[in-house]
């Protein structure tokens, strides 16, 4: 994976067959929206879009999208066959993550190749789409790299927030306070500062998986674990943060701390696939865009109907991955396999009550608790974690609702998260949305189902679910004379 950047990431897909030029004229105004809906359904190929109205003559003209949409291509991005299994593919950034390959730092890169300042900013260049038809403008920040640079430590984080073009030079951010680059701006606001930020668009994959989940560690050490290479770094033209040297457009601008200069941000149509609601929020002035000759923009639909959309594809896997890290650190044992979703589950080798709890504390006793992953079920080896029927067996035959379904009043949740009130979701009043959680534990409880001799030491009756292996050799031998 020497080197790569998203152009020879498409030379990969292309080579795969999995990509897809589009050179008829669409427009940016919910037509290309309404293409990707239908290519998320039909499982479709990652696409160039390279005739959008309005941008035949502006510096970027093309838009890539979808090209974290699958299974098979995360499994590319790592260099894995591409049927291999989600719980290899988890095992194997898991290893690799705890190798991580530190940045190097480079004078210049092709991100440099077009540096535009001042007044001749215009974020409008750019072929951003409307995505949904209510959102409050095109939204510039779908799938792309934040990132910001903590004052005290000097390290730079990358997080995945989304943001729509306000003005020719501004972007207005949704922003939780309880969030890495949230914790980063409350620091300047102590300070009375501005808050620098860089945005970027369009770069190896590996970098928007390790920005959307609440990884353990640096971003750009942990893309580079991915991708087993280092991250080449710039730093930017108008503050000390540094950004992939070959990424195809870098935005660069300054956050007021002063809340006076909020504007409306939202609606916008998320993850949900209902819309988040409107509210003044910070805005990013920006003073800087750089980019590569002919570059592409970066983006991708988020909300559904079906909830199938590329940043779930692409995020999955590694929001699981980090909470199984999480559970891990917390020397809890026996894990099996994770898989992280609006209904999170765990698979685990019971060991000991309370085990299940546990699990559940220790998942939302850390970053994850400010995703919108609410509910929590914990299982056993005889339930496949990602099958919905083996998960409502796994209920049916072991949950208790009196003693196994635990509410966490954890006070806090995801603004987006629309199974709460309106006002419960005022992220910058709170810090975080006001959101309880919930346990279910589908693991066999010990104190009620103890050990029983008539069904030879279990805790549960035999299962009826076989015949004797002579009439399995008896029905299979007759099978054709059945007639069926």
């Amino acid at each position: 994976m020497a080197d790569r950047d998203l152009r020879k990431w498409i030379a990969m897909l292309e080579a795969e067959g999995d990509f897809k030029r589009v050179t008829a004229k669409v427009d940016w105004d919910d037509e290309i929206s309404q293409i990707m809906r239908k290519v998320y359904v039909q499982d479709g190929p990652a696409i160039l879009f390279e005739n959008i109205k309005g941008h035949e003559n502006t510096f970027c003209t093309k838009l890539f999208t979808n090209g974290l949409g699958s299974q098979r291509r995360v499994n590319l991005m790592l260099g894995l066959p591409k049927d291999t299994t989600p719980l290899d593919t988890i095992k194997t950034i898991r290893a690799r993550m705890k190798k991580p390959i530190e940045p190097v730092r480079v004078k210049t890169g092709p991100v440099k190749e077009n540096i535009i300042r001042g007044k001749d900013v215009d974020l409008f260049q750019i072929p951003v789409p409307k995505w949904h038809p209510l959102d409050n403008g095109r939204y510039i920040n779908t799938f792309n790299a934040t990132v910001t640079k903590d004052p005290d430590t000097g390290l730079n984080n990358a997080g995945v927030y989304r943001g729509t073009i306000l003005h020719k030079n501004k972007i207005g951010v949704l922003l939780m306070p309880m969030k890495d680059w949230g914790i980063t701006y409350s620091k300047y606001k102590e300070m009375n500062k501005p808050m620098p930020v860089a945005f970027v668009y369009g770069w190896d994959p590996t970098l928007i998986v390790t920005s959307g989940a609440p990884v353990l560690g640096p971003e750009y050490d942990l893309a580079g674990a991915l991708r087993q290479e280092p991250v080449e770094l710039v730093k930017c033209e108008t503050s000390d943060i540094e950004v992939p040297a070959s990424a195809e457009i870098v935005v660069e601008g300054f956050m007021s701390p002063d809340p006076s200069t909020y504007e409306i941000e939202g609606p916008f149509g998320e993850g949900s696939g209902y819309y988040g609601e409107a509210r003044k929020r910070p805005v990013v002035e920006v003073t800087c865009i750089t980019h590569r000759n002919d570059p592409m923009y970066r983006g991708s639909l988020v909300g559904t109907a079906e909830g199938i959309t590329e940043i779930r594809a692409a995020v999955t896997n590694m929001m699981s991955v980090v909470l199984w890290n999480i559970l891990e650190h917390a020397e809890i044992p026996g894990i099996i396999d994770v898989f992280a979703g609006p209904i999170t589950a765990v698979k685990i080798h019971k060991t000991y009550q309370g085990q299940a709890r546990q699990i559940a504390a220790a998942m939302w006793g850390s970053k994850f608790a400010g995703h919108p992953f609410n509910t929590v079920i914990v299982v056993e080896e005889d339930t496949d974690i990602r099958n919905a029927n083996s998960l409502l067996h796994a209920i049916h035959r072991k949950v208790d609702f009196n003693r196994d379904l635990v509410v966490y009043p954890l006070y806090m949740g995801s603004p987006i998260d629309v199974s709460l009130p309106y006002d419960f979701r005022a992220e910058l009043e709170y810090g975080a949305a006001i959101a309880n959680k919930l346990l279910i534990d589908a693991t066999t409880d010990w104190q009620m189902h103890p050990p029983r001799e008539e069904w030879g030491g279990e805790r549960f009756p035999p299962n009826c679910h076989w015949s004797l292996p002579e009439t399995v050799k008896l029905v299979e031998k007759r099978w054709k004379e059945y007639g069926l």
